[in-house]
């Protein structure tokens, strides 16, 4: 590991940055937020993974 790789602490290790972590309060006050699930629509879905999106949303 080199002395640049050790000054990064507050890196995620290497294949868990899509589990959840604490964030600090400076994080979530920086964090962006979503105006709205409409920003969420993808307008290429077809009818079946439209309705499969917005069921996952409602869950």
């Amino acid at each position: 590991m080199s002395s640049t790789a050790r000054e990064h602490d507050d890196t995620v290790p290497q294949g868990t940055t899509l589990l959840p972590r604490d964030l600090t309060p400076a994080q979530l006050k920086a964090a962006p937020v979503l105006a709205s699930v409409d920003s969420l629509v993808i307008d290429e879905l077809t009818d079946e993974e439209y309705d499969a999106f917005v069921a996952a949303l409602r869950s």
